[in-house]
């Protein structure tokens, strides 16, 4: 009697290293689509934050007809960055709500923070009043490239936001790299 022959069962190596090639195209296809998004919430969530602090010294300025606050620094003085600790890429931290410069803050943001923030008050006008205050972010998107950019003493990230609120109601912005 001869041999029986049986059909080899599985996949050939050929079939297999085709498989891998498909995944590795489709992933290199798949992960800058997902930085993109991961980018987006990250600048929705400076958007947020952002909008209450305008909203803060505005009704401030309106208020009292300047920047000042009980807890306001010298004009060019930077207030504690917020929150304190390094944020690194994908990494989150609490907001320090008794930082100084933060500590009148009616509203501070709740949850993971994944920016970090600080404000500059603008120089003491004639009439004695500050009319400007500068209020930045900076963090790391993924995606976003390997430039680093020194946002402040201490920090840096490949993404920095920085607003100029007048008196006026206008504010000016600058995004590096733009958005």
């Amino acid at each position: 009697m001869g041999r029986r022959f049986r059909p080899a069962r599985g996949f050939t190596m050929v079939e297999l290293m085709i498989v891998v090639a498909l995944i590795g195209i489709l992933s290199s296809i798949a992960i800058p689509g997902y930085q993109r998004i991961t980018a987006r919430g990250r600048r929705s969530e400076l958007q947020a934050i952002m909008s209450k602090f305008r909203l803060y010294f505005k009704n401030l300025h309106d208020g009292q007809g300047t920047f000042s606050t009980p807890q306001t620094l010298d004009a060019s003085a930077v207030s504690a960055i917020n929150p304190s600790s390094a944020i690194h890429p994908g990494e989150s931290a609490p907001w320090v709500t008794n930082a100084s410069g933060w500590t009148d803050l009616p509203f501070p943001p709740e949850g993971a923070i994944r920016m970090r923030y600080w404000y500059t008050m603008g120089a003491t006008a004639a009439d004695g009043r500050v009319h400007d205050v500068t209020l930045q972010a900076c963090g790391s998107f993924p995606g976003f490239g390997t430039d680093t950019i020194t946002c402040a003493t201490g920090m840096s990230g490949n993404y920095l936001y920085t607003e100029v609120l007048h008196g006026s109601g206008t504010y000016d912005v600058v995004e590096v790299p733009e958005f």
